[in-house]
This record gives structure tokens, C-alpha cells and sequence, in this order.
């Protein structure tokens, strides 16, 4: 009997909902949410975009998930210490044990309920830091955003937006393009505080950019330090690539730079001018490219950064390589310093050729052949791309006795491991350009469909641009005229005659509220009425007085006859004669 009281007891405290299995799985479930909560605390940390935003909310939820979890072991714990007295106590009486089991399952499924509350209120503590901690991100970008970036438009909240609403982009650039050339333009204007001089020949507002070692073929090497500045002439930005501590007894050949200067490439770095300076402090060589913003060698992008590689990107880097040597060979010119610290890459993949026409002004080779300095030209691309693959270890093969030998792995083509053999004069010792395209055969088109949707792109926006270039004419012819007290003929001439019309105008476009009393800032009302006024349109637009008192309606037509014949008086405007 009582070993089958002491086991129906078992039984029904093991089958409870409270029982001492739903204690412990309350507890794995509240140490794993704990968890979650310190780890994607600390992984949020340890971004900087959202480090501001964070600190105060991720120590909020930690506090709750430590206090309440704090609370779940002492009832685990009380548990576990009861269910082994429980047990002794079976083994001596059967019915002590059985009230002590009725007991221990009342107390116990009382603690159970309270780890329930404690979870609940746990899980609604995080909800709610959460949700406090996302709106506070979603605040703080915005703000970032908007010290960061002048031009920056704040879009509706999802729940907000109407069907009928059109994005900011369907009237203006593409929100990803404008940021990338707003970026462009920030880092062409920035400089950077250093021990540069301010001015070196036709140049100031002298920024360093990057060093990097220049090697030629056999010859050497020299230090590059690659300098942006601004020109006295123009106002465009450049690169200076200046030689420190040039030697004296071997004068620079500047002449020799003029013949680079018909090298017209876009995967090459046109070349300007070269000169020699002691505004360094000692006797330099400056040779003058075009300036690429956010540019930087395939060294440091690639190698220095050990960013992943794929065949794709090492195809294009290829094939913009070889066509920048087309040109130059075409023109009777070889590079003699290619390699990864002078071949550029910006952030959208355009490749550019670097430092040419370098080694011609250093003098390194007085005489060579040019046959077979094309041939190290294109060689040196397979070094690059010996450099690069060395990287992974997958495509570095070990042989026994020698010293190992770098092979592109089984993740790549069979195409690329022909072109990384040819490349590289183990098939050949002859390389020839039109090889390497054949070799390339239909990823060629993929260059040129990548250049054909970047036009597409540009030119599409560039429209969006042609249209806001002429609203925004408009919008100044308008502010031209209206609310102004300083004319000669009269110092109400903007609030009558047609004048008026073109201020109830205004603030029909722009001061426009709805129905419950507020501004409306609808970008569609302003574009849509702007481009009917600019078009003429001889659709009617009722216009009302600031004390809704007279309603005129006009024409778009007679709107824009109005602006213009009023901006034409601006102009024919007499200076004032002032009374003594």
C-alpha cells in the first residue's frame, strides 16, 4: 500500500503542470532568455553606429533579467532539497511521506507560479526595453543622419505612409547615389591636419593620403607618399605623388611626362605635370594624376584589410587592369611599376592604373625594349594575382623539398586557373592581350553590362536633377517677388496687382494646412503645382485670402505670365534716389 501510495504520489508530482520538471524547465527558459539578453547586449555594444543609443537601455533590461533571475534558484534549489528529504522519508513511512508529498506539492506548485509571475514579468521587461531601445536607435540615426547630412529628408513612419504617397527618391536622386556622391564631395573638401606646407607650387590645402612602395622592374623601389591638393588654377582637386630625397646627380627626365599625357583612359589615372620641389624640406619629385575620391590601392583594400576575394571580383579587377595596359600600349608606353600598391580601387569597383609615367621621370630604364617591357607589364598582372591568392591558404600548395607554389583552390573556375597559368608564363612565354579576353570569353559582357546599368543609373537621376534644377529656378523667381517693402515705385508693390496672385500662390503650395488646423508637407503638392506652373498649364487653381474672405481662381497659365512679367520689372528696376 504504501509503495503504491509513494509511487502514485511520484507519478501525480511528476505529471503536474507545476511539478518539479516545469520548475527546472522555467528555469533552463529563463536562463537561456537571460542569456540572449547579455549577448545581444554586448553584441550591439560592440558596434559604434549604435554605442550612444545602447548603453542606458542594454544596462536597464540586464538590471531586470539579473534581479528576477536572481529570484528563480532559491526555489530550484528548495525544490531539489525537499525532493531528496521526500525520498529518505518514503523509504521509512509511507504515509508521513505521502502527506509530506501533498505538502511539497502545494509549497512546490506555489514557487512554480511565482517563477511563472517572475518569467512573465521578465519577458515584458525585455519586450519593453526593447522596444524602448529600437525607438531610441531608429532616433539617434535619424538625428546622426541629419547633423551629418544637410540634404537629408525625414521619410514618414511605415504606419504613417498613405498608399497614394510616393517615396522621397521618385522626386529627386537615388537616396544611395546622393549619399555616395555627398560622401565623394565631403572627403574631396576635407583636410586633415599635418606638417605638410600649405602651398607646393600651383597646389594648396595640401592632405595626405596613403604611402605605399613603389617597385620596378629589377630596379629597386621608392617610397610614394600620394597627396591631395587643390589647384590655384582651376579649383579641382589632384593627386600628388611625391619622391622624397630625390638624388641630385640623376636629374629627372620631366619632359618625358608629356608623352603620357595622351593616355586617355577610364581605368587609368590621367597624368598632368611633373616638377621638382624643396618645399618638403628637401629636394622632391611631384608628379600630378587626377584625383579618384575614396580611392585606395589594392593593397590596402585587399591585402593590408584581408577582405574576401571572390573569382567574380578578380575577373573584373583583370579585365579593367588589362584594358587601362591597352591604352597605354597602344600609345607606345609601358607602365614598369605595376603591381597592387599602384593599381587604385574606389568603393564602387572602378579600378584605376596609378604612378604611370613614373619610372620615365626617375630615368630607371635609359634604354629597353618595348616589346618586352609590354610583356612585364602583363606579367606583373599575374603577380598580382599571385599576391592576392596567397592569402588563402586553400590556394597555397606545399611541395615536398620546395618552396610551396600558390594555385587558385577548387573553389575556382577552370577558366580562371587557365588565365592565373597563363598570366603567369606556365603555358606560354608569350602574352598577348587578345588571349587574355578570349580567355575571358562571355565575362567581358559582364563588365560592360555592369558599365551600361551605372550609365542607366546616372542618367536617370541626372533627369530627376534637370527637373528639380528647373523648379528650383522657379521657386527663386518666385521668393524674388514676394513679400517685398523695398521697392522704388511702391512699398506695397509686392501686395498688389498681380503680385498678390502670385502670393496667395505661395501660400497655396507651401503654407497649405488640413483640415484639422496642420501643415501639410506633402512633397507631391509641391512638385505636382511647381511643374504645372513651369508647363503653363491652363488647368484652374482656386486661391484664397490669409483671412478666407475672397477665393480668385487662375490659371497656371496666367500664374506663370504673372511671375514673369513681374521678375522682368525686378530687373528693369531704377536705382533708388535717396533725399538728403
Amino acid at each position: 500500500m504504501s509503495n503504491s501510495s509513494s509511487s502514485a504520489g511520484q507519478q501525480q508530482w511528476r505529471a503536474g503542470s507545476n511539478g518539479p520538471s516545469s520548475v527546472a524547465e522555467s528555469s533552463n527558459k529563463q536562463k537561456s532568455v537571460t542569456d540572449r539578453v547579455q549577448g545581444s547586449a554586448k553584441l550591439r555594444a560592440s558596434s559604434p553606429a549604435f554605442q550612444p543609443s545602447l548603453s542606458k537601455v542594454r544596462q536597464k533590461a540586464v538590471a531586470t533579467a539579473s534581479t528576477i533571475a536572481n529570484k528563480l534558484p532559491t526555489a530550484v534549489y528548495s525544490h531539489r532539497s525537499d525532493s531528496n528529504g521526500s525520498a529518505n522519508s518514503n523509504s521509512n513511512s509511507s504515509n508521513s511521506s505521502s502527506r509530506d508529498m501533498k505538502d511539497e506539492h502545494e509549497d512546490l506548485s506555489a514557487k512554480a507560479v511565482r517563477n511563472d509571475n517572475a518569467m512573465a514579468q521578465l519577458q515584458s521587461g525585455i519586450a519593453k526595453a526593447r522596444i524602448s531601445w529600437e525607438a531610441q536607435r531608429a532616433s539617434d540615426t535619424a538625428k546622426d543622419t541629419a547633423n551629418d547630412d544637410d540634404f537629408f529628408l525625414m521619410e514618414p513612419a511605415p504606419g504613417n505612409s498613405k498608399e497614394y504617397m510616393k517615396p522621397v527618391g521618385h522626386f529627386a536622386i537615388d537616396e544611395g547615389l546622393r549619399r555616395m556622391l555627398t560622401e565623394e564631395a565631403r572627403m574631396t573638401d576635407h583636410v586633415v591636419e599635418s606638417e605638410l606646407p600649405f602651398q607646393v607650387h600651383n597646389y594648396h590645402s595640401l592632405s595626405p593620403l596613403e604611402t605605399v612602395q613603389v617597385a620596378y622592374n629589377m630596379s629597386g623601389s621608392v617610397t610614394q607618399h600620394e597627396i591631395k591638393a587643390q589647384s590655384i588654377a582651376d579649383g579641382n582637386h589632384y593627386s600628388l605623388h611625391r619622391i622624397p630625397s630625390l638624388d641630385l646627380t640623376k636629374s629627372p627626365n620631366l619632359g618625358a611626362i608629356d608623352r603620357w599625357r595622351v593616355v586617355n583612359s577610364p581605368n587609368v589615372a590621367r597624368v598632368h605635370e611633373a616638377f621638382t620641389t624643396r618645399a618638403f624640406g628637401d629636394n622632391s619629385l611631384v608628379v600630378v594624376y587626377d584625383y579618384k575620391p575614396m580611392a585606395s590601392s589594392l593593397k590596402r583594400t585587399l591585402v593590408d584589410n584581408r577582405a574576401p576575394v571572390t573569382e567574380a571580383l578578380l575577373w573584373s579587377i583583370v579585365l579593367q587592369v588589362v584594358s587601362g595596359l591597352r591604352a597605354i600600349h597602344a600609345a607606345g608606353l609601358a607602365v614598369h611599376t605595376l603591381d597592387l600598391a599602384t593599381v587604385s580601387m574606389s568603393p564602387t569597383g572602378r579600378v584605376y592604373l596609378n604612378s604611370c609615367g613614373l619610372a620615365d621621370v626617375l630615368g630607371a630604364f635609359a634604354s629597353y625594349n618595348i616589346e618586352a617591357a609590354l610583356q612585364n607589364d602583363l606579367h606583373a598582372v599575374g603577380n598580382m594575382l599571385v599576391v592576392i591568392l596567397a592569402m588563402n591558404r586553400e590556394n597555397v600548395v606545399a611541395v615536398q623539398g620546395q618552396s610551396p607554389v600558390v594555385m587558385p583552390g577548387p573553389s575556382f573556375t577552370t577558366d580562371f586557373k587557365e588565365l592565373f597559368g597563363y598570366l603567369n608564363r606556365r603555358l606560354t612565354p608569350v602574352i598577348a592581350i587578345d588571349d587574355i579576353l578570349r580567355l575571358a570569353g562571355s565575362r567581358v559582357f559582364l563588365e560592360l553590362d555592369a558599365a551600361r546599368r551605372e550609365t542607366d543609373l546616372l542618367s536617370r537621376n541626372l533627369r530627376l536633377e534637370m527637373a528639380n534644377g528647373r523648379l528650383a529656378r522657379l521657386v527663386c523667381k518666385i521668393n524674388f517677388i514676394t513679400e517685398r517693402t523695398d521697392s522704388v515705385m511702391d512699398p506695397e508693390w509686392s501686395e498688389t496687382g498681380d503680385r498678390y496672385l502670385i502670393k496667395l500662390f505661395r501660400d497655396y503650395v507651401f503654407h497649405l494646412v488640413s483640415e484639422d488646423g496642420r501643415p501639410v508637407v506633402d512633397m507631391a503638392h509641391v512638385v505636382g503645382n511647381l511643374n504645372k506652373l513651369d508647363a503653363g498649364s491652363t488647368e484652374r487653381v482656386m486661391l484664397m485670402s490669409r483671412d478666407e474672405k475672397s477665393c480668385l481662381v487662375v490659371s497656371y497659365a496666367e500664374l506663370k505670365r504673372c511671375i514673369d512679367a513681374a521678375y522682368q520689372e525686378l530687373l528693369n528696376s531704377q536705382p533708388k534716389q535717396w533725399r538728403n
